[in-house]
């Protein structure tokens, strides 16, 4: 889970132990670490309340799914590291021709 996670690194970013934090949100060093090791999971609003009393805020967005991005991805999946390499440096060689393309015509 992320909100275990997400604890940690707030309660660590603020220099506070499980104890410290557990009496900033009126809660029990036993508490703190539940939701730390995912033995529980906090509600969304608790999970943004505790990260607020580390002296950060959670923020977050919605944006329209894309997944154009998933055949490419899928596909550099499937080659070995010797072929994605050799598509790297093609694409390199290709970005390099136009380049120079694109400055003897201005020249």
């Amino acid at each position: 889970m992320v909100s275990g996670n997400l604890i940690k690194e707030a309660r660590l970013r603020a220099g506070l132990t499980q104890s410290e934090l557990g009496a900033r949100l009126g809660k029990s060093q036993s508490a703190i670490a539940r939701w730390e090791r995912d033995d529980v999971s906090p509600s969304l609003e608790t999970l943004r309340e505790v990260i607020r009393a580390c002296g950060l805020d959670l923020t977050f967005f919605m944006s329209k799914y894309d997944d154009s991005n998933v055949t490419i991805i899928d596909q550099n999946l499937r080659m070995t590291t010797a072929e994605r390499f050799a598509d790297l440096m093609a694409r390199i060689r290709f970005h390099e021709r136009r380049e120079q393309q694109t400055r003897s015509h201005r020249g």
